[in-house]
């Protein structure tokens, strides 16, 4: 299976190899999931992923373990925040996500 070396917004020299069909369904959920005018919990934008997840019929099977989906969500929410696609609330805790403006 293929992988992407996804990157983490706290530590710019670590890379993560991710199963590219993995990662890809989850960014795509994350972006479509997330509000780009207000900003949302992780443990909404989790809900919200395992959610969009039910809804496309995404067979259980591409996330086995218990937690993997959990997982996956933080380790793309850190490669989309370092590529500049989401970014966090500052000094919120815990965690508020949005997608970023486009630029003008």
């Amino acid at each position: 299976m293929a992988t992407i070396q996804a990157l983490n917004i706290n530590h710019p020299k670590h890379r993560e190899a991710l199963k590219a069909e993995k990662y890809t369904v989850i960014r795509e959920a994350m972006l479509a999931s997330l509000p780009a005018a207000d900003w949302m919990p992780f443990s909404e934008l989790e809900s919200a992923v395992r959610a969009w997840l039910k809804q496309r019929e995404v067979p259980p099977a591409l996330f086995p373990k218990p937690g993997s989906v959990r997982w996956y969500c933080k380790a793309v929410q850190l490669d989309l925040e370092a590529r500049g696609e989401i970014e966090r609330q500052p000094r919120k805790s815990p965690l508020h996500l949005r997608r970023c403006q486009p630029a003008s």
